[in-house]
């Protein structure tokens, strides 16, 4: 399968972010989509809907304020797996998670839908205890 044609299938919806474009809503397509539906995953608390959804959320945003060190990583690890496999859009996906200055916890995740197709989004939880989605500065 092309990867063009892999893209296509992750669908289109709403921008979560509600901005308008020539008076219309803005749509996230395609690659954007998908790291909309896993930053929106991330974000929701477990079971927060779960009378529509069995098993969405997570609870990676309680990690907020913890110390950076192996340990939490380790356990930040867990809840990432934990909260991706329900994601069935994703075939798998990498993950490095470090702790930055102020410490803001840094999670990039390499997103694949299918053999061959890699989607980086690098995601920060910031000192709000949210999680956003950052744009990667060019080397």
């Amino acid at each position: 399968m092309a990867e063009d044609e892999v893209l296509y299938e992750l669908g289109v919806d709403i921008n979560s972010d509600f901005t308008f474009h020539d008076g219309d809503l803005k749509l996230a397509s395609y690659d954007n989509n998908l790291i909309q539906a896993v930053a929106n995953r991330l974000n929701t608390k477990l079971d927060r809907l779960d009378l529509f959804y069995e098993d969405y959320g997570s609870v990676l945003t309680d990690f907020f304020g913890w110390k950076g060190n192996d340990t939490t990583i380790g356990l930040i690890k867990v809840e990432l797996d934990n909260t991706l496999r329900n994601e069935s859009r994703l075939a798998s996906y990498t993950a490095d998670i470090t702790y930055e200055g102020d410490g803001l916890l840094h999670i990039r995740l390499g997103l694949i839908p299918n053999a061959g197709v890699i989607i980086d989004v690098n995601l920060v939880l910031n000192n709000m205890g949210e999680l956003e989605v950052v744009e990667t500065e060019e080397e």
